[in-house]
This record gives C-alpha cells, structure tokens and sequence, in this order.
C-alpha cells in the first residue's frame, strides 16, 4: 500500500458492524414482517459469534470501538436512513452485512444493498444464493454482476477462519469485490460457537427457542441439495464439549430450553452419540432439560441405537428428507437411499420412540402430475402416518429450508399440518 495513502485516510475509532438477515417480499411488492417470529436465524447467531470472538480479542486494534447489531427483517423493520446516518461520524466505519441470504431474500437484499452503496457504505452480502451461483456457474448471474458492479462485495462459503482478515480489509478500505470460500470449507472444530443476542431473543413467539449447527455438510449426491455445493460433501463437526458448554450457558443467561439443531443430516454427524449421551447427562444430572429437533436421512432409524438414546437426549421432533414417494422421482434426483417401500417402518420407529416424524416433499420431479401428488398426499396422512409435512417446489437455487413453518401440536396421530 502506498504511504500516501496510508496518511491521506482518516484512522478509524469506532466500527459499526450490522449484521441484517432480509426478509422477503410478498406477491404485491411489500416486505413480510411478522409481529413475532418463530425461529431465529442460525446465520445471524453464527456471524454474530465470530463478530465477538473478533472484538474481544482485540486484533484489529486494542483501542477501536466496537458497535455490533442484529436485525433479522422478518421480525423488526430494517431503518436504513438511521444506519446510513451513523455511518458519518467522524473516524467510524460502518459495514453492513446482508447475512444468509437465500434466493426467495435476494430481491429484497439487492434493494437494501444499492441503498446503502448509493450512500458511500460498505456492504458485504453472503449466503445461498451468492454461495450457490459461485458454486455451480461457470460465470456470475446478471443478478450478482449488478451488485458487484455496484460495489457491493459478495462473499462465498463459510467465513469461519476468515471473519477476522475480511473485517480487516474493510477497516483499511480495501474490501475485495469477491471472497470465495468455497474450495477450502473451514475446520469447526475451535470455530467460534453461535451467539444469542439477548434483545433479539424477545422478537420471537417462544422466546427460549434456539439454533445450533453441531456439524456441516452432508455425504450423500441429491442433485436439488443446495447443502453440498456451499457447505460440501466433507462433513466437518463442533466439539462436543463447546456444544454441552454452549447448551449449559445459553440456558442459564437466555433459558434456552428447546434447539433446532441446523446440521442438514444430523444423523451422519460422527459425534451423534457422544452429544446425544451429553444432553442426557445434561438432563439426568443438572436439570438442564432442553429439547430438540433434528434434520435426519431415511436411514437414520437404522442406526443402531440411533432413536433410543435421541429420545433420552430430548429429541422431539425429526424433519426427514422423503422428498418423493415415487421410485423413478428418487432415482432421477440421485436420492438412492431412499426406499419408498420403508418409509412406514421409519416413521413408526421414531413414534414409538415419541418422537414427531415432519417429511420434507419436493413437487417438480419428472414423474410429477396433480394427481400422483395428491396421491402422495393422501398416502403419506392415511398409509404413512406422519404428523407433519413441508412443501417444497423444485426451483434452481432455492432455498433447503421451509418458507413457513407451521407449528401443530406434538405427540398426536390424529392430526396431519402441512406448511407449503
């Protein structure tokens, strides 16, 4: 860097670091905003622990004053002229980072990102669908360009390892237009755990519900999966011990008493029994009684001892991956491992065991008609027996993750909900 202009640039004070999960817009052009929210953003709370760990170790500076905040927009409005106006104070930088964007978000992303740029701010934007275009084209899509163009810079895979040297770059105003990840996924074993933001928390209708990522990636070749293009096929795993600590604090500061626990396929995780035998201890030995859902493959019943001690630990709840009753639709998908002939006996191992079954279903595969799919939908309420069922329409670049949830109530048969 030239000497020049180190002296000509103003040294800076005070970062102000805000980290923004959009929201959407509906079909009339509006921004979807809810009262109260039903589950915060495992993104937010990761970016959030990596922003602290960065802060408290003081290596961008022992005297540079810090400002971090969280806004998820689906549950508090995104005051843009407030954060564009504490971007002028003298010696502050204000960054802003539109986190674990995924494509249904991007429109809404894009317009709060030209904002900002058109205000001087820096604006950094990650997650999906950015991950997921980097990881499949050979070339950005017009969508990306424009932001690129527009000097907004894209971040691609998981930024563990990293956090440090990119806020580092935005300090000396030499932020990259891109940093891609995704070659190089980082070790999590002493990654940074996720953080609860105290105030965040009271936005949300259950307000002792948390995320937790225990591990990343996924073994399996499903050709719709967004999850092994940003987060890869090698699996990577947390330390069991910084997930009981995390558990043990989150439920003292915050009464954290119930976990969606993020990891695409949970049951592939090779820590799965030493957690699960840490939650029961947890729960045996100190009271600490949390609950969990987890995310599961069609084989996960298969395990031994898999379902028996998932239900010591507290597992209330699995969102297993169906995705298709139709043979052809599993073959043609690349989801070999699963057979639809023991679906049944899958769904019945986690029930007997007390433990909701909620099926993911795609609709779009090459076998699809109206008809097979109300078919399916019939099969899987009266010959399947699952309690719960997500929709999902098969759409390049779409995001894994229901659009909607819908809570029903647990430990039933007689009821059947469905979120689409």
């Amino acid at each position: 860097m030239p000497v020049t202009d180190a002296l000509e640039r103003p040294r800076v004070r005070r970062l102000r670091l805000y980290l923004i999960k959009p929201s959407k817009y509906d079909d009339d052009g509006y921004v979807i905003r809810h009262w109260k929210g039903v589950l915060p953003s495992n993104s937010l709370a990761c970016l959030y622990g990596l922003s602290e760990d960065v802060r408290k170790r003081r290596v961008l500076g022992p005297d540079l004053q810090w400002e971090i905040e969280l806004i998820d927009e689906t549950v508090e409005r995104v005051d843009v002229e407030k954060i564009v106006r504490s971007g002028q104070g003298k010696e502050t930088k204000t960054v802003v980072c539109l986190v674990g964007v995924q494509s249904n978000q991007f429109p809404r992303a894009r317009d709060l990102a030209l904002s900002f740029r058109q205000a001087g701010l820096d604006v950094l934007i990650g997650g999906f669908h950015v991950s997921g275009i980097l990881a499949t084209l050979s070339d950005l899509s017009p969508e990306i360009k424009l932001l690129r163009d527009h000097g907004v810079t894209l971040v691609a895979g998981e930024v563990e390892g990293r956090w440090e040297g990119i806020l580092k770059d935005a300090l000396e105003g030499t932020l990259r237009p891109v940093y891609n990840f995704l070659a190089s996924p980082p070790d999590l074993s002493a990654a940074p755990m996720p953080q609860m933001a105290h105030g965040l928390l009271n936005r949300y209708a259950v307000r002792h519900f948390a995320t937790l990522d225990c591990g990343r990636g996924c073994p399996y070749q499903c050709s719709f999966c967004t999850v092994i293009n940003v987060q890869g096929r090698r699996m990577r795993f947390r330390r069991v011990e910084d997930i009981l600590d995390l558990v043990r604090e989150n439920f003292r500061r915050h009464r954290i008493r119930h976990y969606f626990f993020t990891d695409d396929n949970f049951s592939r995780n090779k820590n799965w029994e030493s957690i699960f035998e840490a939650l029961a201890r947890l729960r045996e030995e100190e009271n600490i009684r949390v609950t969990f859902m987890m995310q599961v493959d069609t084989q996960s019943y298969r395990i031994p001892n898999f379902i028996e001690k998932a239900a010591r630990a507290g597992c209330s709840q699995v969102f297993i991956g169906v995705e298709s009753l139709n043979e052809g639709n599993l073959k043609a998908a690349g989801k070999t491992q699963n057979s639809t002939g023991r679906f049944k006996e899958m769904i019945e191992a986690y029930q007997e065991a007390g433990i909701v079954t909620h099926s993911a279903y795609i609709i779009g595969f090459p076998f699809d008609s109206p008809e097979s799919v109300r078919s399916d939908i019939h099969r899987l309420q009266t010959v399947l027996g699952t309690e719960q069922a997500s929709f999902f329409m098969l759409t390049p670049c779409s995001p894994r993750f229901p659009v909607r949830w819908t809570i029903g109530p647990f430990r039933t048969r007689k009821r059947f909900w469905i979120t689409i």
